[in-house]
């Protein structure tokens, strides 16, 4: 029992967990001198009405349709309707680093979101979070946890953040002034971690500035790092660990600010505004040697800061009303189809700034085909499902790193089961409680870099099982006579005459219908019988016309007369002798000769004008 609570609580956290970060959370962006843009149209609209005003760092974050929340440029959170959040103002952030601020949802909750906050290079505040609960304010949301330490130390103006390879977690990571530190911060659905994964490697950053900007991959394995003293630097990150290792230096004498990867991981970028160009490097070219010799240069006006989008293109600020757009960074060289005034956010200006998001939120989703279920034939309301084929390996990026599937849950709707209503088993069955249509949810819980999918069924349980109701009798008779109907195939019967069992005896005098009702493998079913009830005229079908009829002839002892009118009836026997004298009137008339011995009489009808002989034969 307590496992089976324990994969109950996994689901519940699961189903948590999933409302994520996802593509429609970033598609709102206010930066720069009150500059906007929503990227809920293509191409995207531009937004006046933003009241941030910065020259540097800043962030936002919509909800999962798109709708914005709140933004910040680390000092100061707006709400939705711009108007300074309750509790907002006073974060312990500064305007004036490239990365001031980001906004990561806290892991397992709808409401709560972490704005961690950097102070850059000139004091000891370091790096803070402060937390803003949506639930509040009737929905404009308030911060109710400010500036909460975590590093009390000088931060390079540089702090990005990745989903942790568990699918659920966060890693914030900084890098600290004057040092080869970078230290990251897991945020899991209990909190933020106060000790940090520290890695020490590269370059020390500073003094005297610290200036530029990290990124980390969407796939959360590759950390590019760009100084306004000069170095790019790109390393490997893993994101089941926190660690930084295998520095690649790419330059070390191009003044760089703003630096970006690719959508799928294969390309990073870096700008320079003192040369007016930007450089794209080949991650995939191999060694450390090739991949710094893939470098590709094309020019750009002062590029400052270069974020992803959710459309699959990289913004670049530069300082006036347009923004620069590489629109497939995909691509290697001149392919990538850098455009120097590619989007207009008039009358409004950049300045340097674009919001800063955690690059694992623009991850595609992994394609995973819709699984299978099969109706069982043989038990009532069981289904059989079974979980579909999943890619093995990253659609992100070149190296070769994959991931597997680690883990299963099912859900299969239905609660009225109880603990059967979840499976952690690959091909399970489910007995349903009722017939009915039902929800089913699988979650794909991958190994490190591949998250969890979730797919989800509608399944509606009608049919019954294939086992037929076996019906034995005679189903055609002579009017008067009986039959034993005898049913098998189920345990229990019961028949619209009202007997119990498994067989019935019947005398119909026309041809009738009966219903049995079954109990099989749990499931009421019910089958039909009809029982055809003929007239039977027998020997003396031919003799005369139709104004008479004696049926069943031959007969066992009751027998009919059909008549078109009233009649004087006499039976004789072979020898002459009468046995019986009555009358009878238009339309069927019984006669019970069960006390007769068998063999062969005669019938005498007599009525005004008319008389008629037939021969009525008796057996047993």
């Amino acid at each position: 029992m307590q496992i089976i609570l324990n994969y109950l609580f996994l689901f519940a956290f699961f189903i948590q967990s999933l409302i994520g970060f996802s593509q429609s959370e970033t598609n709102k962006w206010y930066f720069g001198g009150n500059a906007g843009l929503d990227f809920m149209t293509t191409p995207p609209t531009i937004l006046v009405n933003g009241a941030l005003n910065t020259v540097e760092g800043c962030a936002s974050v919509a909800d999962a349709t798109g709708n914005l929340l709140f933004y910040t440029d680390g000092v100061t959170v707006w709400d939705q309707t711009h108007a300074i959040m309750a509790n907002g103002s006073g974060l312990f952030g500064i305007t004036s680093p490239c990365q001031s601020c980001i906004i990561i949802k806290k892991p397992g909750s709808s409401t709560l979101y972490y704005v961690f906050t950097m102070a850059g290079v000139s004091n000891t505040l370091g790096l803070n979070y402060s937390v803003v609960d949506m639930s509040l304010a009737t929905g404009m949301g308030s911060v109710t946890v400010k500036n909460a330490p975590l590093f009390n130390a000088p931060c390079a103006e540089k702090i990005t953040a990745a989903k942790h390879c568990n699918g659920v977690d966060y890693w914030v990571m900084i890098h600290q002034h004057n040092s080869t530190n970078f230290h990251a911060y897991q945020l899991t659905p209990a909190g933020v971690t106060s000790v940090a994964v520290t890695s020490s490697i590269g370059v020390a950053v500073g003094p005297p500035y610290s200036l530029g900007c990290m990124k980390i991959s969407v796939s959360g394995n590759k950390l590019g790092m760009t100084d306004y003293l000069g170095f790019v630097d790109l390393f490997d990150f893993d994101n089941s660990t926190g660690f930084v290792s295998n520095w690649v230096p790419l330059l070390s004498n191009f003044s760089s600010y703003g630096c970006e990867f690719s959508p799928d991981g294969t390309k990073f970028y870096a700008g320079s505004f003192g040369v007016s160009s930007i450089k794209q490097w080949d991650i995939c070219a191999g060694s450390a040697t090739a991949i710094a010799a893939s470098e590709y240069s094309f020019s750009a006006t002062n590029p400052w800061s270069l974020q992803m989008a959710s459309d699959g293109k990289i913004y670049v600020a530069h300082n006036t009303s347009t923004l620069g757009v590489i629109n497939n960074p995909n691509l290697a060289g001149v392919a990538c189809n850098y455009t120097n005034n590619g989007q207009s956010i008039a009358p409004k200006s950049t300045y340097r700034s674009l919001p800063n998001f955690a690059n694992s939120s623009f991850a595609p989703p992994k394609p995973a085909s819709p699984f299978t279920s099969t109706m069982n034939t043989s038990v009532c309301k069981q289904v059989t499902f079974s979980v579909p084929a999943v890619p093995t390996q990253s659609v992100i990026g070149c190296s070769t790193m994959g991931y597997s599937l680690n883990f299963v849950l099912w859900n299969f709707g239905d609660p009225a089961s109880g603990a059967a209503n979840t499976s952690t088993l690959s091909n399970p069955s489910h007995t349903f409680t009722a017939f009915g249509t039902y929800t089913t949810q699988l979650i794909l819980y991958y190994s490190c870099t591949g998250g969890t999918d979730t797919l989800r069924q509608v399944i509606t349980v009608s049919s019954v099982p294939s086992q037929t109701l076996n019906v034995n009798g005679k189903t055609t008779i002579c009017i008067g006579e009986s039959t034993k109907l005898t049913i098998s195939g189920a345990s229990t019967y019961s028949w619209s005459t009202g007997v119990v069992g498994s067989s019935v005896s019947v005398s119909p005098t026309v041809t009738s219908v009966y219903t049995v009702t079954a109990d099989m493998s749990s499931c009421i079913i019910s089958k039909t019988v009809q029982v055809t009830v003929n007239k039977c005229l027998g020997i003396d079908s031919q003799t005369y016309n139709s104004l008479i009829d004696l049926f069943p002839n031959p007969t066992r002892g009751v027998f009919y007369i059909d008549a078109n009118s009233d009649y004087e009836v006499e039976l004789f026997e072979a020898t002459g002798r009468m046995l019986i004298s009555l009358k009878i009137i238009k339309g069927q008339n019984p006669l019970n000769i069960d006390n007769l011995a068998d063999g062969m009489y005669y019938l005498k009808l007599k009525r005004e004008g008319y008389q008629a002989i037939k021969r009525l034969v008796k057996i047993n």
